[in-house]
């Protein structure tokens, strides 16, 4: 199999069955929140303002946040899977379903066991920050040759690193952040963690939109053209001029 074939296989078929597993997991999730965040609206007092509100919105936040990523990754990434790629994200999901445990709402806001969850959250961070280095050092220059030139996966690999880098190095300070926040018992805090879980996000998406994408879609330009032109010159040989 030639390294073109490779990069079809791997380009048509290992990002759809990713995000399918992990639409499916976060749909669970999903699922699983929405009953303790509409009963947490019926019983709370002053929903927007009790402590116990910032637990269900991180939940919501880290669900998109997952999703949206694994979600860019079918485009951007690439490597050939191994029980890695199964671990991770069912490691991440099953973190996703012991925090869910301690936001059941049954006769009173108090039944969320804040401190517990923000345990889990730390976990659930610390976890995700291996998610991001993996591709880091799993990502293959040559599984991107069937939509750009070698020299030009080159490059997208090298911008990619460094994109996921930093965001693996971002999730990791905010797992650290949240094992401070448990350790000195500061529910409040959590307030932090979600405005850097935003910041994360906005950052990230401009990171993604004004270097990574560029690259990518000039480089994927440029082979098309080169091949159009290719094609040109071959009917131009086949057909010549009377």
């Amino acid at each position: 199999m030639g390294m073109s074939n490779k990069s079809e296989l791997v380009g048509n078929y290992f990002g759809t069955i990713y995000l399918t597993v992990m639409s499916l997991l976060q749909g669970i999730v999903l699922a699983q929140l929405v009953p303790s965040i509409i009963r947490y609206t019926e019983l709370a007092t002053d929903p927007w303002r009790d402590v116990h509100l910032l637990p269900l919105v991180l939940m919501l936040l880290i669900i998109f946040n997952i999703w949206h990523h694994y979600a860019i990754g079918i485009f951007f990434l690439r490597w050939f899977p191994n029980i890695i790629d199964t671990i991770i994200p069912f490691m991440i999901s099953l973190a996703q379903f012991f925090l869910l445990s301690y936001l059941d709402v049954n006769d009173s806001v108090n039944d969320i066991d804040v401190t517990a969850w923000m345990k889990g959250f730390a976990v659930i961070l610390l976890l995700g920050c291996f998610a991001y280095f993996g591709a880091v050092w799993r990502l293959d220059a040559d599984l991107f040759t069937n939509i750009m030139s070698k020299e030009n996966a080159v490059i997208h690999v090298i911008i990619s690193r460094k994109f996921y880098k930093l965001a693996g190095f971002a999730v990791l300070f905010q797992g650290l952040f949240a094992l401070l926040i448990v350790f000195l018992q500061k529910e409040t805090w959590l307030l932090f963690s979600l405005i850097f879980l935003v910041i994360h996000l906005i950052l990230s998406e401009y990171w993604l939109l004004r270097s990574v994408k560029p690259h990518f879609i000039k480089a994927m330009d440029e082979l098309e053209l080169e091949k159009q032109s290719r094609i040109n010159v071959t009917d131009s040989l086949g057909h010549p001029e009377n």
